[in-house]
């Protein structure tokens, strides 16, 4: 779901414009705020980025871990687009490396919170779906020719994780995970 669509109220009437007018203006805040503060950001920080009061964040998000949950939920979803959409290119090398790519940008511009995050998705089970999804995409990068057919999904997985290391670990040289990224998917190629 993108960033400021709700999901229907409970009453079953679709929610006031105001009120998701308001949603996507405290998710893209809290985005904002959470990516330069972390996750200890105030929640007032958060409203006033927003431009609304603190109490309109409380009315729909009644804690801050309400309010990363669903940020992880909408993550997810981004994520297991970017994954879908990987698996659906034609040249599934070039999905496998655009999907990495994704997570690398995602990791960067949500640096500060990007592993509190990637907590509250494992906690919500989405992390199995799009483990089997990368499944999936390296399966086809293998029968394609794009990856050595002794690669698993796991080895990806796990290139996900120190993606994340590296860019944690070279702050401020946003290259240099990119250059990571290029040496291993080289070093996982069929060699010809």
């Amino acid at each position: 779901m993108p960033i400021g669509q709700r999901s229907g109220a409970t009453t079953g009437r679709a929610p006031r414009r105001d009120a998701v007018r308001n949603d996507r203006l405290v998710l893209e805040a809290a985005l904002a705020v959470f990516g330069e503060s972390g996750p200890q950001a105030s929640m007032e920080d958060i409203a006033a980025r927003a431009g609304v009061g603190v109490g309109t964040i409380y009315r729909r998000f009644p804690s801050k871990d309400a309010l990363l949950d669903e940020l992880a939920a909408r993550i997810a979803e981004e994520m297991e687009r970017a994954i879908a959409e990987a698996i659906d290119d034609d040249d599934p090398g070039r999905g496998l490396r655009t999907f990495l790519e994704f997570v690398g940008d995602f990791d960067v511009a949500k640096r500060r919170f990007s592993p509190v995050l990637i907590d509250r998705v494992g906690d919500q089970g989405v992390s199995e779906a799009m483990a089997d999804m990368v499944g999936t995409l390296t399966a086809r990068a293998i029968g394609a020719g794009a990856l050595s057919a002794d690669v698993r999904s796991e080895d990806i997985l796990a290139l996900v994780k120190a993606l994340r290391g590296v860019i944690t670990a070279t702050e401020g040289d946003d290259d240099a995970w990119r250059r990571f990224l290029r040496i291993h998917l080289d070093g996982l190629r069929v060699r010809r």
